[in-house]
């Protein structure tokens, strides 16, 4: 079984049609082997979501918004002692253009940053690699994992299996529309055309990765775009089936996006956080900072972004 840190690395062909956006698909690098005073400390962000189009007043996103929200959310965390930054997803709304005007601010942040692929990122990708090149590259996959001392974090891919992939994807695709065709006969609330799943060689390859950390007796924190939990329409296609793979090993928390709402559920000792979406509402800025020391897990929300202190048991 694999363990390795990045299983898919992009292709020659993938790199050169992503230019500069290549860098959504690179694990962080640690400053450290190990959190600075024995406390970790990571910063989150949700669905900036920026595109150089009008407000959706009605429906409360504001897409030029993340240019002047996110630099706030970033100067916050530069002030603090973070071991890494995560950015879950939905970085653009839509153009391949939008990367130009959203990337450059995330070269003020001082900590090394973690970037999760979401399905407006995945659409506007895949779309730039099926017009770079005939046949189009496929997708890239971006699930990866990266480490401290005593900690195992794993970024999962809900685009995996999904209808963002393109011919260059061999039959992901075909397995996606199987899925979801399945999904809506059984009218399950997941059966969006925008949501996605967890393919059987990524299931494997996490697996492998919850087996390693146990017998090392690491924490296990995952990362990802589509929520796992609770069961509504913003999760992850297979969101239950992951949910479970991570309760069996006593995953410590999952952090998610997707659902711009937020939301929070327990299941066995799991936390399933979702981050509010940074896109919705005209000047709320939701961001937080995570704290987790002898399995107390603090989640301290800044603008409309909830606040929590969560304990293992």
């Amino acid at each position: 079984m694999s363990f390795e840190t990045t299983p898919h690395p992009l292709s020659s062909l993938q790199r050169q049609a992503l230019g500069a956006a290549a860098m959504l698909y690179q694990p962080p690098v640690m400053r450290s082997t190990h959190p600075a005073d024995g406390t970790l400390r990571f910063g989150l962000v949700a669905d900036p979501q920026y595109a150089d189009v009008d407000a959706d007043v009605p429906k409360n996103l504001y897409y030029r918004h993340a240019l002047h929200k996110l630099p706030k959310a970033i100067a916050t965390f530069n002030r603090k002692p973070l071991d890494f930054v995560v950015t879950l997803g939905d970085l653009v709304d839509r153009h391949w253009s939008s990367y130009q005007a959203l990337l450059p601010l995330y070269e003020t942040l001082h900590h090394p940053h973690a970037i999760v692929i979401g399905n407006h990122d995945a659409q506007v990708i895949s779309d730039r690699l099926k017009s770079a090149h005939t046949p189009p590259a496929g997708l890239p996959k971006s699930y990866y994992q990266f480490r401290l001392s005593g900690y195992r974090f794993i970024v999962f891919d809900g685009n995996d299996i999904s209808l963002y992939c393109n011919q260059g994807n061999g039959d992901d695709r075909q397995q996606a529309q199987a899925i979801l065709a399945d999904l809506q006969a059984r009218q399950q609330p997941q059966a969006e055309l925008w949501n996605g799943a967890v393919g059987s060689d990524q299931l494997a390859w996490i697996e492998a990765q919850l087996q390693q950390a146990q017998q090392l007796e690491e924490t296990v924190v995952v990362f990802g775009h589509y929520p796992l939990a609770p069961h509504t329409g913003h999760i992850l296609w297979n969101g239950g089936e992951l949910a479970d793979l991570l309760c069996r090993y006593q995953v410590r928390a999952c952090f998610t996006g997707h659902d711009h709402r937020g939301g929070y559920v327990r299941r066995d000792n799991t936390d399933f956080i979702i981050m509010k979406g940074m896109l919705e509402g005209a000047e709320e800025v939701p961001f937080a900072v995570v704290e987790l020391l002898d399995g107390v897990l603090t989640v301290r929300g800044y603008g409309n972004e909830i606040s929590r202190i969560l304990t293992k048991d």
